[in-house]
């Protein structure tokens, strides 16, 4: 895991990469930053007792060699200074309440995929409750993101259906932003997804954003200018603008910094409506505590249990 290591916006600072699980992450950061801490505070306590020596003896012709070396001291310390690390900004993020709908959410029955060659996956059928939630598992190929995108209505199925319950609505996070347009704003991306019986104001899609860290001129920026992480905050942003009963999520913690991840899953927790998800990120799908699982190309399905958090890394 990469970690932007700086101590204000405007520094470039430098990439610390991390090895092992999200949790060693956060363990191993923890340390960094309290030996960062510590070592900062020492570096001011130096200069500020060094300054006051320069202050004291710099205007005595007698001492000012003195003064002038120390002042050169100071300047070696300046320019291998530590500075504590910033406090990562808290995301308040609150997905709205699903309203109601049936109690059959999802009913897929038979799809088969092929692109030209082999079957990606056939005879492939479940059906999802209301409020329940299903994790794809399977390798690279297996076709996940190929059956978000059927559920989606992005790509048709060559063979089987797929159902929705009664009042469903549907809000889908592409892993590769698909549904993001280069030239449009954020609050452009935001009104198109707002249904225009919710009567949204621009001051309340704004605040949607805000949410997501996404504030002030940025929201007037192309979408086009975002990087990964700021993608990735406004397509979830656009999920909670269509009250949504079922989310079809593709890799959603993907260019998040741990902060922001862990307010997505605080929030997708708490949510009670129904979610197919598909993620390597294996602490985030404990978090969410799926249901059921479906593992692909085979389409076979079986209750979650921890036992499946080792594939979902692998998978």
């Amino acid at each position: 895991m990469l970690h932007l290591d700086r101590p204000d916006e405007d520094s470039e600072g430098s990439i610390v990469e991390y090895r092992g699980t999200y949790t060693q992450y956060l363990v191993s950061r923890e340390a960094d930053e309290a030996r960062q801490a510590k070592k900062a505070t020492q570096q001011s306590k130096e200069i500020e007792r060094l300054q006051r020596v320069v202050d004291r003896f710099g205007a005595k012709a007698s001492k000012a060699a003195m003064a002038h070396s120390i002042e050169k001291r100071i300047g070696r310390i300046e320019e291998t200074r530590v500075h504590a690390a910033r406090g990562a900004r808290v995301l308040k993020v609150r997905f709205p309440e699903p309203p109601h709908c049936g109690e059959t959410v999802l009913t897929v029955d038979g799809l088969r995929k092929t692109f030209g060659g082999p079957d990606i996956f056939h005879d492939v059928s479940f059906d999802l409750g209301r409020g329940e939630r299903l994790l794809v598992l399977g390798l690279n190929g297996a076709g996940k993101t190929s059956l978000l995108r059927i559920l989606a209505g992005e790509v048709k199925p060559d063979n089987g259906e797929v159902k929705f319950g009664y009042q469903v609505q549907v809000g889908y996070y592409a892993q590769e932003h698909d549904n993001l347009v280069p030239q449009r704003s954020l609050v452009e991306h935001m009104r198109d997804q707002a249904p225009v019986s919710l009567g949204l104001t621009e001051t309340q899609l704004r605040g949607m954003l805000g949410m997501f860290g996404l504030s002030g001129d940025k929201v007037y920026q192309e979408s086009a200018t975002l990087s990964g992480g700021e993608k990735t905050k406004l397509a979830l942003a656009m999920m909670m603008v269509g009250k949504n009963n079922l989310l079809l999520l593709d890799e959603p913690t993907n260019n998040l910094d741990p902060s922001s991840r862990q307010s997505v899953a605080d929030a997708l927790s708490n949510w009670e409506g129904a979610i197919v998800l598909v993620s390597h990120d294996a602490e985030f799908v404990e978090q969410l505590a799926p249901t059921k699982v479906l593992l692909m190309p085979d389409g076979q399905e079986d209750y979650f249990n921890e036992s499946w958090l080792e594939l979902v890394t692998l998978a």
